[in-house]
């Protein structure tokens, strides 16, 4: 068994347009090594004060975002230029799972790749899964399938919403804070309606740990938010902690137009476990679903 990876302070994170993102602050990987064909690991870092004493559900994703588009363009080649697609997003965490709120958290990270689909000479497809370690204890495993177009392709996929304004959308009334789990309205994604299981999507450019840069879709990872915060607002005021997580995606969501998220309590899937579906609607078409497992306290 390897030792646990070591905090250095020293230690730089890698490139953030690597991950495709504009802040350094947000990027959490730091290095990463190729075991074999197909088998790599990663070191990742998340600094004190980000995630409180709970993990949040939103570090783990864009960490295991960020391995995989390290792994893709480091090891695989992928263009940088290429439009990444993601299809659906799926991890199970320890129940309990608790990082420090006053020294950086160190995470070690193994990702075993499939059979890479090309499209002529570029790698369009890799699936992936994740093995997340925290001092020698398994605290995540996730697996996840990534695409990759060219630009002239998605020009051609997403037209008009290319020239679309960035920001300028309708921002609806965030839900109270504390009955979604989170603390500043900004963090809010959903919006009150008439019924109790039904919110409009809300996105708010100021929460930039979802929103980094400016992008023509609402991203995956703002949409399992949503899921997660929907998930909340079922139970609140008790607390809901999701240790498992599904997630496809089926459509892009637009800024442009109302995006509807309804929630439904699923059978229970084990002794003191729940479980919640929760669908996004756009246009009045399904565009992913998310479900939700854990405990309720």
């Amino acid at each position: 068994m390897s030792e646990s990876p070591v905090i250095d302070d020293n230690l730089t994170a890698v490139p953030k347009e690597i991950v495709h993102l504009r802040r350094s602050t947000s990027v959490f990987i730091t290095d990463w090594k190729r075991l074999g064909p197909g088998d790599f690991t990663l070191t990742a870092r998340w600094p004190a004060g980000a995630v409180g004493h709970a993990y949040d559900p939103r570090v783990l994703t864009q960490t295991i975002r960020q391995s995989g588009l390290v792994i893709a363009h480091a090891a695989y080649d992928v263009p940088l230029s290429h439009q990444t697609l993601l299809h659906d997003f799926n991890f199970t965490v320890r129940p309990g799972f608790r990082v420090p709120t006053d020294s950086p958290c160190a995470l070690q990270i193994g990702i075993k790749v499939s059979e890479p689909t090309r499209r002529g000479k570029n790698v369009s497809g890799l699936g992936m899964d994740v093995h997340v370690t925290q001092h020698n204890t398994t605290v995540a495993v996730a697996n996840s399938e990534f695409g990759w177009i060219s630009p002239a392709a998605y020009r051609r996929l997403r037209g008009e919403h290319l020239s679309g304004s960035w920001n300028e959308w309708p921002l609806p009334a965030p839900v109270a804070p504390h009955s979604v789990g989170r603390i500043t309205p900004a963090d809010v994604a959903l919006s009150a309606t008439e019924h109790p299981h039904r919110w409009q999507l809300r996105n708010d450019a100021d929460n930039t740990l979802l929103f980094d840069h400016p992008v023509d879709h609402v991203p995956g990872l703002a949409l399992m938010e949503a899921g997660y915060q929907a998930a909340n607002a079922v139970f609140s005021p008790a607390s809901f902690e999701p240790t498992g997580i599904a997630s496809a995606f089926g459509r892009y969501v637009e800024f442009d137009r109302p995006c509807w998220l309804e929630a439904e309590v699923l059978p229970s899937p084990g002794v003191g476990l729940t479980a919640v579906r929760v669908t996004g609607v756009q246009d009045e078409e399904p565009a992913f679903h998310i479900e939700l497992s854990g405990p309720v306290t």
